[in-house]
């Protein structure tokens, strides 16, 4: 443990660090992982998307363009307007690594974000979510909101008072303590405070039954539920409370003000995974299923689709008589894939971007967590949000 370390969140926290000494190989496998890549520093290794020439330039008309530029003391958006620079702005932090990743930037105590961001699944730049497609526009603040899901602590300079607070989308600026941003989800966001867990086991290493640390084993099945729900809820017009309040062991009621399930709920495939979970009979009729059934929260879902139809194998079997009953064509195994039938990526009707030359808005696919029957026809229905 690095006794010098301070972290901004209080003394009774040790920082992630403290954690690899006794837990390497999950401490590497997070670092990689897009729950501590949700933040992160704007670094050369970092940023996605390409910089070379050629494969760096967005064009809103002829005259007006950001090119994505790589200079002394870091990586740049750079408007032009009829060939000359109106003005560079840096890269100061990333979010996301997966699917997408939207960058901001800091003019003073204030954050914004930046109007493109990069998109994996085609691989290339295109309009940040609900920006405008015919201009550059750089002028879009970021809360204190939006880091309660994509980092582990941001403090503002002064709280506000109840007029003027709204989450999800902002009255007034707010002015961030910089020094006091904690990047990712780490360590301690989910399984709380460490520094007492720290100092006991390096007392008592011999130990290995965990002291004052959540744990999995030491939540119920709904706790673990709440503890990934607090961000993968999706709303924020319906949030009671600062996520960063949250600890292992609260309830979800305590921070929102309406709870799944609720069957007749539209919910977008962005963002509410829990909410759309909520609706799948699967989980509903399970005492014990949570998220960590399919997902290992310390590595991205990288394992395939045999391996999540595995998972649903584990109770949907021809001897529970709850096996699927599609007839395939020849030499196609059912066991192959369930997931593309009973969680179909589907398009976002809250997020979509546009692409430098093209006309159309492109859909921003995810993979539905509403385990159900589809038919075919809504599996391969896509909604596309206008601009």
């Amino acid at each position: 443990m690095d006794n010098d370390y301070i972290d901004p969140r209080g003394n009774v926290y040790a920082g992630s660090v403290s954690c690899k000494e006794c837990h390497q190989e999950i401490y590497n496998d997070a670092l990689n992982s897009s729950h501590y890549k949700a933040s992160a520093p704007a670094t050369m290794e970092n940023v996605l998307g390409n910089f070379s020439s050629g494969h760096n330039i967005y064009f809103y008309d002829k005259d007006t363009k950001i090119v994505m530029e790589h200079r002394n003391n870091g990586l740049y958006q750079v408007h032009y307007k009829n060939g000359k620079e109106v003005k560079a702005y840096r890269f100061d932090i990333t979010m996301g690594a997966k699917n997408a990743q939207t960058s901001l930037f800091w003019d003073n105590d204030k954050v914004y974000e930046m109007p493109l961001s990069y998109y994996t699944s085609v691989q290339n730049w295109g309009t940040s979510p609900d920006y405008p497609v015919h201009q550059p526009y750089f002028d879009r603040l970021i809360a204190k909101d939006c880091f309660e899901c994509h980092s582990s602590y941001l403090e503002r300079k002064q709280e506000r008072t109840p007029s003027e607070e709204y989450f999800g989308r902002e009255k007034t600026p707010e002015v961030m303590k910089k020094e006091s941003l904690v990047y990712g989800i780490d360590c301690e966001r989910c399984h709380g405070p460490g520094i007492n867990h720290v100092n006991y086991h390096t007392i008592y290493p011999e130990i290995k039954t965990a002291k004052y640390m959540a744990t999995n084993k030491s939540l119920t099945t709904q706790q673990r539920v709440d503890r990934c729900a607090i961000c993968h809820y999706g709303d924020d017009k319906l949030k009671l409370q600062s996520r960063f309040q949250f600890m292992p062991g609260d309830a979800i009621s305590n921070f929102y003000s309406e709870s799944y399930p609720n069957p007749d709920a539209d919910l977008d495939v962005h963002g509410n995974q829990y909410g759309m979970l909520s609706q799948s009979k699967c989980f509903l009729e399970s005492k014990t299923m949570d998220c960590i059934s399919c997902h290992n929260p310390h590595k991205d879902a990288t394992e395939g689709l045999l391996y999540y139809s595995q998972k649903c194998m584990s109770c949907h079997k021809e001897t529970n008589k709850n096996f699927c009953t599609t007839k395939t064509p020849t030499g196609i195994s059912l066991k192959d894939n369930c997931i593309d039938c009973h969680m179909p990526k589907k398009a976002s009707g809250a997020i979509s971007f546009m692409l430098s030359g093209k006309s159309e808005m492109s859909s921003y696919m995810l993979r539905s967590h509403r385990i159900a029957i589809y038919p075919a026809e809504e599996q391969k229905k896509t909604t596309v949000k206008k601009k």
